[in-house]
């Protein structure tokens, strides 16, 4: 049994025993906590910002890459590369907004109103990312299609044979396995993280709900 449920524990036991300053201490304990878990929100949104620069740096000299970058596609790859950034500059301002609305928050209504717009900024972050991912590798793949040598080379063989349209629904089946393995990777990561704290943040807010000053 944490502090928590001690402290509630004894607040239901205590009929004359100072009941309001039982409930001001469960109310303290939960602003802690939530101010917390938002803290920590803002540290693993700062994390992945750095990862994907180390990421971006420890692949720049990769076969990959170079097989990109012979395609000339830097037009469309270093776009796409600053609006990911982008994206998670703006969520870590918005979590960094949150964690201190939270932090100085002295009412329970102010903190659960600071508490939802914490959980709807975080559900929104992760479809965002998702969106936005599931987009940016659909255009890589059209792109590939188009300039890839390799991918040519491949599509005037099926063809030569009779089999060109056998080519084009193995490439988009292909394309299409790919991208749902990384989204799903992507998700699960993101549902073991900030599932887990929101988890807990929603937990706050329904002992919130409770209490009664």
């Amino acid at each position: 049994m944490d502090d928590l449920d001690k402290l509630k524990n004894s607040w239901k036991k205590s009929t004359d025993n100072y009941p309001k300053f039982s409930a001001k201490e469960i109310y303290a304990m939960l602003h802690k906590r939530s101010s917390s878990i938002v803290k920590w929100i803002l540290v693993i949104s700062i994390t992945e910002f750095t990862l994907w620069l180390v990421i971006s740096f420890l692949l720049s000299d990769s076969s990959q890459m170079k097989r990109i970058n012979s395609l000339h596609l830097n037009y469309i790859t270093t776009p796409l590369e600053i609006i990911n950034y982008l994206i998670i500059l703006y969520f870590m301002f918005i979590f960094y907004t949150n964690y201190r609305r939270i932090k100085v928050t002295d009412n329970a209504k102010r903190l659960m109103q600071s508490i939802l717009k914490t959980r709807k900024a975080v559900t929104t972050y992760i479809i965002t990312v998702i969106v936005y991912n599931f987009i940016s590798m659909m255009l890589l793949f059209v792109l590939f299609f188009m300039y890839d040598p390799n991918i040519i080379g491949a599509e005037q063989k099926f063809e030569a044979n009779g089999n060109l349209g056998w080519f084009y629904v193995l490439y988009i089946l292909l394309a299409l396995l790919a991208t749902g393995v990384i989204l799903l990777l992507f998700w699960l990561f993101y549902k073991l993280i900030y599932g887990l704290l929101l988890k807990r943040l929603n937990r706050n807010y329904n002992e919130l709900k409770k209490l009664d000053f």
